[in-house]
Formats: C-alpha cells, sequence, structure tokens
C-alpha cells in the first residue's frame, strides 16, 4: 500500500476516485477502499486520500498537497 506523507500511516491511504459514482464505484466507497472525488476534473486534483488524517495529495508532487474537510461537514 501507499503510505502518507504527512502522518506516515500505511493502512490509511484511499486512491480518489473522479467521475459519476457508479454501483461500483459506491460499493468501493462504502467498503473504506476509495474516496469520492466528485465529477471536477483538473491537474491539480489529489491522487490519494488519508483516511486517518485527511490528507489529500498528487502522485506527482506528495508534499504540496491540503487537509480535506471530514465527511461530516459536508
Amino acid at each position: 500500500g501507499k503510505k502518507c506523507p504527512k502522518c506516515l500511516s500505511y493502512d490509511s491511504v484511499v486512491k480518489i476516485a473522479y467521475g459519476y459514482p457508479g454501483n461500483e464505484m459506491i460499493e468501493k466507497y462504502e467498503k473504506g477502499e476509495i474516496r469520492l472525488g466528485g465529477c471536477t476534473l483538473d491537474d491539480r486534483n489529489p491522487d490519494y486520500h488519508c483516511n486517518k488524517c485527511n490528507y489529500e495529495w498528487n502522485k506527482d508532487s506528495p508534499h504540496i498537497g491540503s487537509y480535506a474537510e471530514s465527511d461530516e461537514e459536508k
């Protein structure tokens, strides 16, 4: 698995999936295997999300990411 560049957790990193979520994506999301990134795609979108500390980053620049809000606040 991937390692979070901030909290260094190994088992909490999930890939962020973009686009309209079909049944398969929703199942994976409910199992906690992916995070839904929404339908907007651009180059600055993060690729990975850490479920432990909420840090999100792009695979090309892991140290210039940002912290996501938790799901409860949306």
